[in-house]
């Protein structure tokens, strides 16, 4: 693999991307995850069997 070209402004970019038929917008956030199930009292409390 070769370095051809160092493409930095966002104009060039952008056309390149379309190009190659990439989408050329910042894909959304995805939504944060919650706590792990450790860490989480309310999920601890609602689980059957547990003392705490």
């Amino acid at each position: 693999m070769k370095l051809v070209a160092m493409v930095t402004e966002p104009t060039n970019i952008a056309r390149f991307l379309s190009a190659l038929g990439e989408p050329t917008d910042v894909p959304a956030r995805s939504p944060n995850r919650g706590p792990p199930y450790c860490k989480s009292t309310v999920l601890r409390r609602k689980a059957p069997g547990d003392a705490a």
